[in-house]
């Protein structure tokens, strides 16, 4: 394999429609950036055979389905991708958020589910792609970061509660705390007399040494690398890969089960991966009384925000690392191209994954090319390896999901917030027990409605200060603070916050409880230097108090109002009416008050 410690290349800033052709990535492109490409598309492809099927049979789908959904968004992500060295495939989130959406549509497995989970796709690619047609990246901000936590977290917690099921030989627990609750109470309830009667001993031995190995593995990798001086990539690479290792371990292990004991593995099963099973996925719409338009409208929504947020937060990681740029609205062309192209072989939902693209950078990816050549590899390994893939155990496929997300379960991020804010701190918990008490739309929802609400509700409580000036300089600083010097009649309050009618009136307030709570006023200033847009309902509310005040033999004065602002007053002739009222300076403003 051959490796290089040179960063990935530089993507220029490609000017223009997002869509433009070529990719940025490939006039950047270099001969001598082949041999990282190569190396990376191996150790990727041979990566993603057990964690697709892992994610597959998370997302409730045949594992055949998760290999399908490998292979052309790895392509499809290579014509607008913009990130040198992002993964594209089945991730453990998107799976969750697919088995949440479609259980209650349609029964877990069947060729409905099936259908209605490439129909899922479709939709998240298409609306993905239309985004990125009307350049709506700024959307990626729309979920704050305590959100995003909340919502990984929480998504993480049920991930590894959900694939303690497989590992006791059970089917499933759920989607959500209540149903897994009343899932476990059933298996007690049927096993009342005896509850360990109803663990199947061979799943449970294989899948707990799986845990046991996946945990122990890296550990002790890294110990024998570091004494034999191997690189830190190469560790890096060998880690990832371990899961593997285990895999063929415990399908040794189940074998050996099935000859020397009684107990029984349950075993995934023929993989089939042919023209036929995909024309019976896209047949099952059939089977659906009607086409459940509305049914997912949200989650494709919602499923679409969560891709594209997170494969950008992965995308962004790495490209601040190597220092060359993603460009938003490229991205949202390619993961929507990535998922349409998992909808032609009957497949999921996709986004950028954090751990492959750890494995595809380490590797020494340099482009997006490295995805092409995974795509290759793994459709030749498939044809090698797809009679074998029936053996592998489904307690141990489980055991890999659980180690792949036990690392998100971070409340490092709680706990910042909490100290620095709480109103931020509950976005986090709201998000995190939306999602597992009732789902993961449901979460969103409330952790974005929590976020709004606190945007609106501290933007409609503006800061106010009446300040005064430091003596012998021209710094004016808040009264309540520092000691200031005051001029006799003279009222100088700054506002700390653009004026619209979510917060006008409590200006207003403010305003007069300061007017009249003071001694007697001749002249009100208003500084206006952290003000950056004042809406039509804020400016009616100025002219009006500006009335108020000179019936009360008091005059409104203005200072350090930005450009913009200021534009927007000479449009309404307002500016005439304030003329000789505007000051381009609180200083300014001092020295005229002081003649008068």
């Amino acid at each position: 394999m051959t490796m290089s410690s040179r960063p990935p290349a530089r993507l220029p800033v490609q000017a223009g429609a997002p869509w433009r052709l070529p990719p940025p990535w490939w006039p950047a492109w270099r001969r001598h950036d082949l041999p990282g490409d190569v190396s990376a598309g191996v150790v990727v492809a041979v990566m993603l055979v057990p964690q697709s099927l892992a994610y597959a049979m998370l997302a409730g789908l045949p594992p055949h389905v998760g290999l399908m959904a490998s292979l052309l968004p790895l392509l499809a992500y290579a014509v607008f991708g913009s990130s040198a060295v992002l993964s594209v495939g089945p991730a453990a989130i998107t799976s969750l958020m697919v088995a949440q959406s479609l259980s209650a549509l349609a029964d877990v497995g069947s060729s409905a589910y099936m259908a209605l989970s490439a129909m899922l796709a479709a939709g998240v690619g298409l609306l993905l792609m239309l985004m990125g047609v009307l350049r709506m990246g700024f959307l990626s901000q729309l979920m704050s970061r305590p959100v995003v936590q909340g919502f990984t977290v929480a998504s993480a917690l049920l991930i590894m509660a959900g694939q303690l099921a497989p590992i006791l030989g059970w089917s499933r627990f759920g989607y959500n705390l209540p149903q897994m609750f009343q899932s476990v109470a059933q298996h007690v309830q049927w096993a009342s007399d005896r509850p360990w009667m109803d663990v199947r001993f061979g799943d449970f031995a294989v899948g707990t040494s799986a845990l046991l190995m996946l945990g122990l593995g890296p550990r002790l990798l890294t110990v024998l690398w570091r004494g034999a001086g191997c690189s830190a990539p190469a560790l890096q690479i060998a880690v990832r890969l371990w899961p593997l290792a285990v895999l063929l371990t415990s399908t040794a292990m189940a074998g050996l089960i099935h000859q020397h004991t009684a107990w029984s593995v349950t075993q995934v099963g023929e993989v089939h991966m042919t023209l036929d099973s995909m024309g019976r996925t896209f047949a099952g719409l059939g089977e659906l009384p009607h086409l459940p338009v509305i049914s997912l409208l949200v989650p494709v929504v919602l499923v679409s925000l969560v891709t594209f947020v997170s494969s950008m937060s992965v995308a962004q990681t790495y490209a601040i690392k190597s220092g060359a740029r993603v460009d938003a609205d490229r991205e949202l062309l390619g993961l929507g191209l990535a998922n349409l192209g998992s909808t032609l072989l009957g497949g999921m939902a996709v986004a950028g994954g954090l751990s492959r693209t750890v494995v595809n950078e380490a590797a020494g990816a340099k482009s997006p090319l490295a995805g092409v050549i995974t795509t290759g590899v793994l459709a030749v390994m498939l044809c090698v390896l797809m009679p074998w893939l029936a053996w592998l155990p489904r307690a141990a496929l489980s055991a890999v999901v659980i180690m792949a997300v036990v690392g998100l379960v971070e409340f490092g991020g709680l706990r910042r917030a909490w100290r620095y804010d709480r109103a931020e701190a509950w976005a986090f918990v709201t998000t995190a027990l939306g999602v597992l008490l009732i789902g993961f739309d449901v979460g969103i929802l409330m952790g974005i409605a929590w976020s709004l609400g606190t945007l609106i509700w501290r933007h409609s409580q503006p800061h106010m200060a009446e300040v005064g000036r430091l003596p012998g300089t021209h710094h004016f600083r808040n009264v309540a603070r520092h000691e200031v010097e005051r001029l006799p009649g003279v009222l100088m309050v700054r506002v700390d916050e653009s004026l619209d009618f979510t917060n006008i009136q409590q200006v207003e307030q403010r305003l007069c409880e300061l007017v009249h709570g003071s001694d007697p006023i001749r002249s009100v200033l208003l500084l206006l230097s952290a003000v950056n847009h004042i809406d039509h309902s804020a400016m009616t509310a100025l002219v009006e108090l500006d009335d108020a005040l000179q019936a009360q033999g008091m005059s409104l004065m203005l200072a350090e109002m930005k450009g913009p602002v200021m534009d927007r007053m000479q449009r309404g002739d307002l500016d005439q009416r304030f003329k000789g009222r505007i000051y381009l300076s609180a200083q300014h403003a001092w020295e005229d008050l002081v003649v008068r």
